[in-house]
């Protein structure tokens, strides 16, 4: 497979600084992240429109409020800053969630020859003699069968990263409200959902994540050709 994304690792790449001593020896190759692989299966004319065409776009309300609550999760309080209003957070015990020496965003990166994959841990630790690894999610009941289906490829992609022994799941905030039906509200049901990491689950992540890189590689090819 011939590799042309549209994102390679640079200095000014967002994240470079933060896990420099990770990523230098990685830098001038392409990259993709977990997101991008998800952007190009389910809302493909959005990555179009930024990646090819360099256009900036909102994140969107739903993106905002678990960025609110990871940060919230990592903190040990939510932000005072919450321009979308979000309701709820008396509901959610921070607590419950904050582990001891946990890590938070922690980077893995899958290395695929010609480019390497990225992604981010919510919450990374180990207690005794075990490791951990945990995403943080809210939605709605069809989020929830998301997250509890086969199809659910996330930490199975981060588990594979870290050798495949940890013990994975998705703690699940209920939200409650909607972009039409403002303010969007954390609401008191949450749960862990686990993950089951097994063969199966691996090629089917690998490969997609090989799919999606053919396939946006083979349309770079195509705009750099009339656009570029």
């Amino acid at each position: 497979m011939s590799v042309n994304l549209p994102t390679v690792l640079t200095e000014d790449t967002h994240f470079y600084k933060k896990y420099e001593n990770e990523l230098k020896h990685l830098l001038g190759k392409y990259y993709i992240s977990y997101s991008t692989i998800n952007s190009w299966f389910d809302y493909r004319p959005d990555f179009i429109k930024q990646k090819f065409l360099g256009i900036r776009l909102p994140s969107g309300v739903y993106a905002d409020m678990g960025n609110f609550l990871g940060e919230a999760v990592e903190n040990g309080f939510f932000s005072q800053d919450n321009p979308h209003g979000f309701i709820g957070q008396e509901n959610v015990d921070l607590n419950k969630y904050r582990k001891p020496d946990a890590e938070y965003e922690k980077l893995i990166i899958i290395d695929r020859g010609e480019y390497f994959m990225v992604g981010f841990i919510d919450i990374y630790y180990e207690q005794e003699g075990k490791k951990y690894l945990e995403d943080n999610k809210s939605g709605g009941a069809n989020k929830e069968k998301e997250y509890a289906s086969e199809d659910y490829l996330q930490t199975v992609f981060y588990n594979y990263a870290l050798g495949g022994d940890c013990i994975t799941g998705v703690n699940f905030f209920r939200r409650e409200g909607s972009h039409v039906r403002p303010p969007l509200k954390l609401g008191k049901e949450q749960f862990y959902i686990p993950v089951e990491y097994n063969e199966t689950r691996v090629k089917k992540a690998l490969a997609k994540l090989d799919l999606a890189v053919k396939e946006i590689s083979e349309m770079k090819k195509v705009f750099d050709k009339y656009f570029g």
